[in-house]
């Protein structure tokens, strides 16, 4: 009889369950048709936590048995990661730039579109960001990131000022200094190279956590290697206190411990409610629970010595974000009753998060494919010889030099890496429940159902439309020129709009950097078809910050030398070093790595907060200028 009642009450909510689901579909579907747009049927919501924890399970076992009748756009879509691993191609199959998907849950609107992004980005409180998914991010406090309406003003006002020159001077001073390490790690101590660096990825990551700490905190960290060696005279023990591998009195981490557990393991504060990591029975949960709390700890410390400083009248100009953070929040008068501690503690956070993944990453990818592309690494390292004039690091200036690496081949790198691996593969927005939103799209109206997602994919950087091939160019490997590294696409003379046109910010507080996404002496985009900081009101407020840091680090690294794919696995050095320079033998060997390096970069890349390698490493070697193994035009 129990055993009855019990299977009874299962069978009664899988039928429950099933039809809920489907009615809910049904109800999504029509919906979604109301739109105009093109539909797209899912079982499941493709954001929903559940599938992004699992489909990896789920898509083979779906690709392999299922009916080819059943098959079509809706699998193309499994991938979270659909928007990088295809492109446009589902776009194209539909006939359109703008499609919506409707599952039993979640009715989603996917835009390659620049004049559909336009009209998102420009209409803040018509698209306002999906709070729900940000809300893990308050973990220290309130920010512009997990915030809309008049909160997020009210945090944009606070961060906005803390992001101006004297700080862009900061970050190009700390990426040189922080550059120098890096090259003495991955070069060797005699600085002659040809060392394999088997995760550049890795480095990379310290390199832009160890830079936000200067120029965020004025925390100079001490990278590993050089710990003990007395690097620049300039340090300064203020500015070391935090930054060795010694543990001060109060923390169970060093600084540099702390950071890095924390960042590099920021998922599982994501998933995993922060009071529940302490008591994990999995190390790793437990390791990043007791990061969240070190860092927390130092934060309040660094906190107490600029509120001091401020309090003191010492003026150190508010060159670092957290220094210009207070000085401008008014957190020192005794009348402020609107900034708290915690507003500021969660603003420098995310700050933080935000300003390290993408930098690393776009440092990362850079090399891998100029390593692929020899003429175009030819031509950067030419570009940088003519804006430096022969002059030694020592002397490179922010206001003399950032312009002109703006203006030339480094940014165009820069600015085709991120085209081609834009940080988030779909920018999350919304439309307000019951509050159904028009979008015109090639002259028709569309309707955007109220209370649901609208992402702005990063397909529109791989869109035909946008990024049309060179003239009299054509292609001989069948590589789709939207799928192609090659930066010089950002230093042809034709513009496709004659000048870049700012949205109207309705506060110039609101404004924040200054400057535009890409230099007026490259390439124009259609404005809303180059995305990899989002655009708008809500575009990122770090965009200076990681140009300065990018710009500054491509002009160290390939001053100085050439960056190779590493061939240990295919042949050994004594190997290399017996085949003709230029030789058959060695391009071969040379293809092989170039061969697995695309392979990782089209299978193996996948998003946690930014898109980057998973699982694998695609190894290097820096060597100096005239000495390459492998330099084929």
């Amino acid at each position: 009889m129990v055993v009855t009642l019990i299977v009874t009450a299962v069978a009664a909510v899988v039928v429950y369950e099933f039809m809920w689901r489907y009615l809910a579909l049904r109800r999504n579907i029509a919906l979604a048709k109301t739109s105009g747009l093109p539909v797209v049927v899912s079982p499941w919501n493709l954001f929903s936590l559940l599938w992004l924890s699992t489909y990896k399970l789920w898509t083979p076992l779906l690709h392999r048995f299922l009916p080819a009748s059943l098959m079509g756009t809706w699998t193309d879509l499994l991938h979270p990661e659909w928007g990088y691993n295809r492109g446009h191609e589902p776009f194209e199959k539909l006939g359109s730039d703008a499609f919506i998907v409707a599952s039993p849950t979640r009715i989603s609107t996917y835009v390659a579109d620049a004049e559909a992004i336009n009209q998102i980005t420009s209409r803040r409180n018509d698209f306002p960001k999906p709070l729900e998914m940000y809300t893990s991010l308050d973990i220290y406090g309130k920010n512009l990131v997990t915030t809309e309406g008049a909160d997020w003003r009210v945090h944009r006002k606070l961060v906005a000022p803390s992001f101006g020159e004297k700080n862009n001077e900061l970050v190009f001073n700390e990426t040189l200094h922080h550059a120098r390490s890096m090259l003495g790690l991955w070069a060797g101590p005699d600085g002659r190279g040809n060392l394999t660096v088997t995760d550049p990825s890795v480095t990379a990551m310290n390199f832009a956590l160890y830079i936000i700490s200067g120029a965020g905190f004025d925390v100079r960290v001490v990278w590993p290697h050089e710990e003990g060696k007395k690097v620049n005279e300039e340090q300064g023990e203020d500015r070391a206190v935090f930054g060795g591998s010694k543990t001060p009195p109060g923390h169970t981490m060093n600084y540099r411990e702390a950071l890095s557990q924390l960042l590099h393991n920021i998922t599982w504060t994501q998933i995993i409610p922060l009071n529940w990591l302490p008591k994990s029975p999995f190390k790793v949960h437990r390791t990043v629970g007791e990061a969240v709390g070190e860092w927390g700890k130092y934060m309040d410390e660094i906190y107490e010595i600029k509120k001091a400083q401020v309090a003191s009248g010492e003026n150190k100009a508010g060159m670092d974000l957290f220094d210009s953070l207070i000085r401008g929040s008014g957190i020192l008068d005794k009348k402020n009753t609107t900034t708290t501690k915690s507003d500021l503690l969660g603003n420098a956070f995310v700050v933080m998060l935000a300003g390290h993944e993408t930098t690393a990453n776009t440092l990362h990818f850079s090399m891998i494919f100029l390593a692929m592309n020899w003429a175009s690494q030819r031509r950067l390292q030419e570009d940088v010889d003519r804006i430096f004039d022969s002059k030694p690091m020592s002397e490179w200036k922010y206001e003399e030099h950032f312009q002109k690496l703006f203006g030339g081949v480094p940014a165009a790198v820069m600015n085709e890496t991120l085209r081609l691996l834009q940080p988030i593969v779909n920018i999350p927005k919304s439309t307000p429940p019951g509050r159904p939103q028009q979008l015109t799209i090639g002259g028709q109206q569309h309707t955007i159902p109220g209370g649901s997602h609208v992402f702005l994919s990063a397909a529109i950087h791989r869109n035909p439309k946008y990024w049309p091939p060179p003239a009299n160019e054509p292609s001989t490997d069948g590589i789709k020129d939207v799928d192609r590294f090659r930066p010089e696409r950002w230093l042809t003379e034709t513009k496709a709009t004659d000048q870049f046109v700012d949205i109207n910010y309705d506060d110039e507080e609101l404004r924040g950097p200054s400057g535009e996404d890409t230099s007026a002496q490259l390439f124009k985009p259609v404005k809303g078809s180059y995305i990899p900081f989002s655009d708008g009101f809500r575009s990122c407020i770090g965009r200076r910050f990681a140009q300065v840091e990018i710009l500054a680090v491509l002009a160290a690294i390939f001053s100085q030398y050439s960056v190779e794919l590493a061939v240990d696995d295919f042949a050994s050095d004594e190997e290399v070093e017996r085949m003709p320079k230029g030789g058959k033998e060695r391009k071969e060997v040379y293809e092989k790595a170039v061969q697995r390096a695309n392979d990782f970069l089209k299978n193996k890349v996948a998003s946690i907060i930014t898109l980057q390698l998973r699982g694998v490493s695609i190894p290097i070697r820096l060597v100096r200028r005239g000495e390459e193994r492998f330099a084929f035009d």
